[in-house]
C-alpha cells in the first residue's frame, strides 16, 4: 500500500488513512469493501483472481463467492458504478475482477520514502543486515570501501533522523475521552502468511496495552469490522487513535509500517525492517510508542518461530476457525508444546468447546507446573479460567479463594486486562454466594482496571452485571439504564454474543416495572431468532429468551400465544436442556391456564412442573418460593385443600431449613399462608398475612410486587366487607391501573362496592381490554393470591 494516494474520476482513496473520498466529502465503506477497492486498484495492471482477493481481504478461504460478489456490487454502488456498465469494476469471466479507471498515484514522500532508500530503519535492523549479508572478500577495492563507507554513514544519519523522530513527545497523547484500536494488518506475502493479518494485530495490541496506552481487546475490533452494515468502519472515527499496520515480505527481509491516526486528524507513522518479522513488528512499535510518547515501557520479546506458532494458533482463534485452530494445536512441535504458554491456550481451547472435564482437568494440571514465583501471570491468568467450574459445581468459597490469589498475582505483575477480568469472574462467584456487596466492589475495580486497558467492551460487561445486581436489589429503574447502556454498546461493537444477557435484564426490569409495551418491544429485538440473526445463542439461552418472549406476551394480554410458545418449546427437548428451565415453562403454562379459568389443565401442568427434582435444584430460593405459591393457587381454585396444606407444610418446613430469607421470600410464603388460612376458613388470619405482605413490598417498592399482593389484598378485604381498607389499597394501586389488569380490576370492584355502577362498568371493561384474553372479569370474589 505504501504512503500513496490514488486519484480516480472525482475520488481521492488514501489506504493509509483508510479514507475514500468524492469531491472532498467521506464516503462509508465496510471494511471488508475497502480493502477490496485497495487491492484491486494496487494490482489495476492484471486481472485479480476470486481466490486471491478473497484471501487478500478476508485472510482465510473459506469465505464464499456470494459474499464476495456482494462485496462488489455494493462497492460499485458506492463508486457510481450502477447497472451492467462496469466502468469501475469489470468482471472477467471464469478468473475474478480488474479495475478498470484510469487512476494516478500521488506519493506522500515521508517517513516511508526515506526508509525505501535506506537498507534498514533501526539499530537492530543494521546489525541483522550485516551480520546475514558478510563480505565475500577479506580484500576489498578502495573505491568500493568509500561507497560502502558513504552507505553505512547515510544509514547511520538515517537512524540518527529515526531515532530523533522516535524520541518521547513533550507531552504524551491523553486517552481519557477514548481508547486506541488495532485494525487487521495488511500483509504482502505469499498465502502461508496469512496469519500475520490477525496475529500482528493482536501482538501489537498486547504491545500498546504493556505501555500502558489504553487499547481496545482484538476480538471487540473484529466484532466491529464484522458488522453487516457499513457502519462499522464510519464509526473508527469514534475511537481516540486507530492504528493500521501494513506488512511487506521483500528480498526476505519484513518491512512493518504503522500508521497511527487520532480523532483530530494528527498522522504518526513508523516503520522498521528485519528478517525476523515478530522483531520488526516490535520495533515499529517501539518507535510508534516513542512519538506518542509512551516510549520505552514495552517488554522485549524474543521473536522466535514458537512465538510465531502461538500467534497463529491465536490468529485461527480470532478469525473464528475452531477447526483450523483444534489442526494447529493437535500438530504443534515438540518445541511449541513444552511451553506453558501453549499449554494455556490449549486449556482454553478445551473450556471454549463446552468439554468442561478435559479443561478443568488441563488447568488443574497446568497450576501445578506454574509456581506462583516463577510464573505469576500466566498462573493467575489459569486461576481466573478455572472460575466456571467453581460455579458449575456450586463450589463458591473455594472459588472466590482461587480467584483472589489470581488478583495478587495480577495485581504484582500490573496487568490490567487480565486483573479486570479476575474481578469480573471473582464478582460473579460472589453474586452467586449471596454477596452482593463484596460483588459490587469487585465490579468497581473491574471497571476501573477495564478502562485502564481500553477495554469498552468489558466496561459494558460490567454495567450488565451492575444491572443484575440492582435487579436482585429490587432497583429496577436503575438496571434499566445500565442493561440500557450494555446493549447499546454491544450493538456498536458488533457484540451479538452478548446481547441476550442485557436483553434478558431489560424484559425483567421492565416487567418488574410494568413497562409492558417496552417489555414486549425489548423482546422484539431478538423475536423471531431466525430473522433477529439470533442464531448463535446455545439451547439454554434460547429457551431462557422463549421464556421471557412467553412473559412480554402474556403481560400484554396473550396468555394463549404465550402458552403455545411454551408447548412448542418443551415439545422439542435438547439433549443438554437444563431441567429447571423445563419446569419453569411448565409453571407459566400453569398460571397462564389458570388466569383464563382452565384450572383442569392448570393442575396438569403444575403437577409436571414438580414432576422430579429440577426446582428443588434452583439455587434462586425466590424462584422456588415462587413455584410453590403458583402450586398453592392452583391447588386453591381446584379446592383442593389437602395438597394445598401439605403443599404449604413442604414450603414451610423449607424456610425452617434456610440460612437467610429475604422480604421477597417471606412475600411469597406469607401469600401462600394467607390461601391455605382463606381455605380452612380463617379469614383474619389470611389478611393478617396478606397486611404483613403489603408491608413488605411496600418496602421493596417494586411495583409488580406490590400490585400482585395488592391485588389479593384488596379483594380479600372486599370480600370481607372491609371496603374502606380496600379503597385504601385501590388507591395505592391506581398508579398503574391504566397499564396493569390487576389494578384496574381492583379499581373496578371498589367502584362497585361503593355502589359507583358507571364507574365500575367503564373501570370494569378496561381491566378486560387489558386482561386481553384472560377470564371474563365478572365477580371479585374469584381471586388468587
Amino acid at each position: 500500500m505504501g504512503n500513496s494516494v490514488f486519484y480516480f474520476d472525482d475520488f481521492c482513496l488514501n489506504p493509509l488513512a483508510r479514507e475514500l473520498s468524492r469531491n472532498g466529502e467521506s464516503i462509508a465503506l465496510a471494511a471488508s469493501a475497502f480493502d477490496c477497492l485497495v487491492y484491486l486498484i494496487e494490482h489495476r495492471e492484471r486481472p485479480v483472481g476470486k481466490d486471491e482477493l478473497i484471501s487478500a481481504v478476508w485472510g482465510r478461504d473459506d469465505v464464499s463467492d456470494n459474499l464476495l460478489a456482494q462485496t462488489i456490487v455494493r462497492l460499485r454502488r458506492s463508486l457510481g458504478d450502477a447497472g451492467n456498465e462496469q466502468r469501475c469494476i469489470k468482471t472477467v469471466p471464469r478468473v475474478g475482477y480488474r479495475w478498470m479507471l484510469d487512476t494516478q498515484v500521488v506519493s506522500q514522500g515521508s517517513t516511508k520514502q526515506a526508509a525505501a532508500q535506506s537498507p534498514t530503519s533501526n539499530v537492530e535492523a543494521i546489525s541483522e543486515a550485516t551480520t546475514l549479508k558478510p563480505l565475500r572478500s577479506k580484500q576489498v577495492r578502495r573505491p568500493l570501501l568509500v561507497a560502502l563507507l558513504a552507505t553505512l554513514g547515510l544509514a547511520v544519519a538515517y537512524w540518527g533522523w529515526q531515532f530523533h523522530q522516535a524520541k518521547p513527545a513533550a507531552t504524551a497523547m491523553h486517552f481519557e475521552q477514548g481508547t486506541a484500536i488495532v485494525l487487521p494488518a495488511v500483509v504482502n506475502a505469499s498465502a502461508d502468511w496469512s496469519w500475520l493479518r490477525l496475529g500482528l494485530m493482536d501482538m501489537l495490541s498486547s504491545r500498546l496495552r504493556e505501555a500502558n496506552v489504553p487499547t481496545e481487546n482484538s476480538r471487540n475490533v473484529l466484532n466491529l469490522l464484522n458488522r453487516a452494515d457499513a457502519e462499522g468502519g464510519a464509526k473508527l472515527s469514534s475511537f481516540a487513535l486507530v492504528v493500521t499496520p501494513n506488512v511487506t515480505l521483500s528480498d526476505n527481509t519484513w518491512h512493518v509500517h504503522l500508521d497511527a491516526k487520532s480523532r483530530e486528524g494528527r498522522i504518526w507513522q513508523a516503520e522498521s525492517s528485519s528478517a525476523n518479522v515478530l522483531s520488526a513488528a516490535r520495533a515499529a512499535s517501539d518507535l510508534l510508542l516513542a512519538q506518542l510518547g509512551f516510549g520505552g515501557e514495552s517488554k522485549p520479546g524474543s521473536g522466535t518461530s514458537r512465538q510465531e506458532y502461538l500467534l497463529r494458533v491465536e490468529a485461527a482463534q480470532l478469525a473464528g476457525h475452531p477447526d483450523l485452530a483444534h489442526e494447529l494445536i493437535d500438530k504443534a512441535p515438540p518445541d511449541v508444546r513444552e511451553t506453558p504458554e501453549f499449554a494455556v491456550i490449549q486449556a482454553d481451547f478445551h473450556c471454549d468447546e463446552g468439554k468442561l472435564e478435559p479443561c478443568e482437568r488441563a488447568l488443574n494440571d497446568l497450576l501445578k507446573q506454574l509456581p506462583a514465583d516463577k510464573q505469576p501471570l500466566l498462573r493467575g491468568r489459569v486461576l481466573t479460567s478455572l472460575w466456571y467450574i467453581y460455579y458449575r459445581k456450586h463450589q463458591f468459597a473455594e472459588g472466590e479463594a482461587a480467584l483472589t490469589e489470581a488478583v495478587r498475582l495480577l495485581q504484582a505483575r500490573k496487568d490490567n486486562e487480565a486483573l479486570a477480568l479476575a474481578y469480573l469472574d471473582r464478582s460473579h462467584l460472589e453474586f452467586f454466594d449471596g454477596k452482593p456487596d463484596e460483588a459490587t466492589a469487585d465490579l468497581g475495580l473491574a471497571r476501573i482496571n477495564y478502562k485502564l486497558a481500553g477495554d469498552t467492551v468489558g466496561q459494558a460487561k460490567v454495567d450488565t452485571a451492575m444491572g443484575e445486581i440492582a435487579m436482585r436489589r429490587g432497583q429496577f429503574d436503575q438496571a434499566l439504564s445500565l442493561e440500557q447502556s450494555a446493549y447499546e454498546h454491544y450493538q456498536r461493537m458488533g457484540m451479538r454474543q452478548l446481547l441476550s444477557t442485557p436483553l434478558q435484564g431489560l424484559i425483567m426490569s421492565h416487567k418488574m416495572l410494568l413497562q409492558y409495551a417496552d417489555e414486549l418491544e425489548a423482546s422484539d429485538r431478538y423475536w423471531p431468532f431466525d430473522e433477529k440473526n439470533m442464531e448463535f445463542c446455545d439451547d439454554n439461552v434460547r429457551s431462557e429468551l422463549v421464556i421471557l418472549r412467553a412473559l412480554a406476551l402474556a403481560d400484554s394480554g396473550r396468555t394463549s400465544d404465550a402458552s403455545t410458545l411454551l408447548q412448542q418449546l418443551n415439545a422439542q427437548p435438547k439433549p443438554d436442556d437444563d431441567p429447571i428451565l423445563s419446569a419453569w415453562a411448565n409453571i407459566l403454562l400453569a398460571r397462564f391456564a389458570l388466569e383464563r379459568g382452565e384450572t383442569q389443565a392448570a393442575q396438569a401442568w403444575i403437577a409436571k412442573a414438580f414432576t422430579g427434582s429440577a426446582l428443588d435444584q434452583d439455587d434462586d430460593q425466590r424462584d422456588y418460593a415462587e413455584a410453590m405459591l403458583t402450586k398453592v393457587n392452583v391447588l386453591q381454585r381446584a379446592g383442593k385443600l389437602d395438597e394445598l396444606k401439605h403443599t404449604v407444610a413442604t414450603l414451610q418446613a423449607w424456610v425452617g431449613h434456610r440460612k437467610e430469607l429475604d422480604d421477597w421470600t417471606d412475600i411469597f410464603v406469607l401469600r401462600a399462608n394467607a390461601a391455605q388460612a382463606w381455605s380452612e376458613g380463617r379469614r383474619e388470619q389470611a389478611l393478617e398475612q396478606l397486611r404483613l405482605a403489603m408491608i413488605k413490598a411496600d418496602k421493596l417498592g417494586v411495583p409488580d410486587l406490590i400490585v400482585g399482593v395488592g391485588q389479593a389484598y384488596a379483594l380479600a378485604l372486599l370480600s370481607a366487607g372491609n371496603v374502606d381498607q380496600a379503597v385504601a389499597i385501590s388507591g395505592r394501586l391506581s398508579t398503574w391501573s391504566n397499564v396493569d389488569w390487576r389494578a384496574a380490576w381492583v379499581e373496578a370492584c371498589t367502584y362497585r362496592a361503593l355502589g359507583q355502577m358507571d364507574a365500575w362498568e367503564k373501570q370494569r371493561n378496561k381491566a378486560q381490554t387489558l386482561a386481553g384474553d384472560r377470564m371474563q372479569l365478572t365477580e371479585p370474589t374469584l381471586f388468587s393470591f
